[in-house]
């Protein structure tokens, strides 16, 4: 039997002692008609970012997810198998990311990182503030400086590259804080001086941990002058593929400035430091 005709008679005829032909009969949503993907490769790589989102799922549910027919989604399932990006776990009976998609997907983080992604992003959102975009990583107990460009509006600010923020009187180091384990956080909030650098700087441990979980919720941070008095600052985490917080970023400048717009900043902070997160391999959690 050729080849072309092996897989036609796949498409015909799935095995139904194959452990991804489910013996239930629930029903699965279906996809909308426009969201069907065409064509052999739009199929596969549709099948394949499904895995994403649901790491075990049983050939029905892909096939719903997908609007594929079972027989179809299953023949094209077996093809990705046999190259090596799907596989079965013998346990379970359910459909898994294979080697290959996982040395794939190896390949590409390691040929990111922030520095390499994170500016194209930070120019735009620049383009829409008009001040001071940065990017800050941890070190130790503070955050330093990496990356800063000025904008239109923006101001001398006394920022050197490798210049180090304050953990509890930065946006940045605040934005950091609040994407930590609780465990780590407070190892760390358990060794540094919170020294105070203005009238507006949280020097109390319990008003700090109030403004961390406020931060959590709303995905920003705010230094209301609490660093430099006549400055402002609002700043958001950056997480890689691990869901591990790698740096943060912010805009800042003159506080008569920031501080009226610090939330619509803010949230297009948020906004921008999510877009860098997801280029470094980050997946949200399913909300559940």
């Amino acid at each position: 039997m050729t080849r072309v005709s092996r897989e036609a008679s796949l498409a015909a005829k799935p095995d139904p002692t194959s452990p991804s032909v489910p013996k239930s009969t629930k029903s699965q949503p279906v996809a909308p008609a426009d969201a069907v993907p065409v064509g052999t490769l739009e199929r596969g790589l549709s099948i394949l970012q499904f895995f994403r989102m649901s790491p075990e799922p049983t050939i029905p549910e892909v096939a719903a997810a997908v609007g594929l027919s079972r027989s179809t989604t299953y023949r094209i399932a077996e093809r990705l198998r046999e190259l090596g990006f799907l596989e079965v776990n013998a346990t379970t009976n359910r459909w898994r990311l294979g080697r290959e998609a996982v040395q794939l997907g190896v390949a590409a983080l390691q040929s990111t990182d922030v520095m390499q992604v994170a500016p194209e992003l930070l120019r735009a959102l620049l383009e829409m503030v008009g001040e001071a975009v940065n990017l800050a990583v941890f070190d130790a107990d503070s955050m330093v400086l990496l990356y800063r460009e000025q904008g239109p509006k923006s101001v001398t600010i006394s920022s050197r590259l490798g210049s180090h923020r304050p953990m509890h009187a930065s946006a940045v180091g605040k934005a950091f804080l609040s994407a930590m384990g609780e465990r780590e956080r407070r190892v760390l909030l358990g060794r540094i001086a919170m020294k105070r650098y203005t009238e507006h700087t949280l020097t109390s441990l319990v008003a700090l941990e109030r403004d961390v979980a406020e931060i959590r919720t709303r995905g920003y941070s705010m230094d209301r002058s609490e660093f430099e008095a006549t400055l402002a600052c609002t700043a958001a985490a950056v997480f890689d593929h691990r869901r591990q917080p790698v740096a943060a970023i912010s805009v800042s400048g003159p506080a008569e400035r920031i501080m009226p717009e610090i939330d619509r900043i803010g949230r297009l902070v948020a906004d921008t430091a999510k877009a860098i997160s997801e280029r470094l391999g980050f997946v949200a959690l399913a909300s559940p």
